[in-house]
Formats: structure tokens, sequence, C-alpha cells
């Protein structure tokens, strides 16, 4: 359910820079809209698994020295995906450098985050 709503987000996200912000956000269709979306939420989700790799293999020890890697890799990771998408996708265009920075914070804001339950002692 909490990658639904991610999905959702991010179409959200895209379609309101498209519509209102266009001369910093340009896609060209509904097509290339959902098409974008689905590429960022495949490299997230890709992301998380490589992530959760990481964290399970910190018991046989490999995890040490992948895990601070990656988590440095997520700062950085929606700019490079919005990057890609910039550049490889046509019909996706995303105009200076600010509008990267605004896009990420956005989509890190709206993302839906796991909450983690206690367990009563």
């Amino acid at each position: 359910m909490r990658n639904i709503l991610n999905f959702l987000v991010m179409v959200l996200v895209f379609w309101i820079g498209n519509q209102y912000y266009s001369q910093y956000i340009a896609i060209s269709d509904t097509k290339t809209l959902i098409l974008a979306s689905v590429l960022m939420f495949l490299i997230s989700f890709l992301y998380s698994l490589l992530m959760a790799a990481s964290i399970l293999s910190i018991v046989v020890g490999i995890g040490c020295l992948t895990t601070p890697v990656l988590i440095l890799a997520s700062l950085v990771l929606t700019p490079i995906k919005l990057w890609l998408l910039d550049r490889y996708l046509s019909g996706f265009e995303i105009h200076g450098f600010w509008t990267y920075v605004i896009l990420t914070v956005l989509l890190s804001i709206f993302t839906v985050k796991v909450k983690w339950k206690k367990k009563d002692q």
C-alpha cells in the first residue's frame, strides 16, 4: 500500500509541476508522465532492495562496508534519477539546477515512510 501511495505522489508532483510550472518541468503527454513515474518508482524499489540486502549482510561482515555507501548514495539518488529521466526519456525535460533541488525536496517530503511500532515490554 505504501508503494502505491508513493507512486501516486510521484505522478501528482510531476503533474502539478507540468501544469503550473511548465517553464521548469515539461512533460509532453500522459504516457511520458506515467513512464517517468514508473521509472522513478522502479529505481527507488531496486535501491530499497539493495539497502535491505546490505543491512542483512552485516551479519557476515560485508554490510559494514556497503551500508554507509548506500546511505550516502541515498542523498543524491533522487537528483540522479531526475537527471537520468531528463537525459534519456524523450518528452520529459527539467530546466535549471534549482528545479532539481525543489523536486528532490518535494518528493522527499511527500514520500510515505514506514512507521516502526515499538513492541510492548
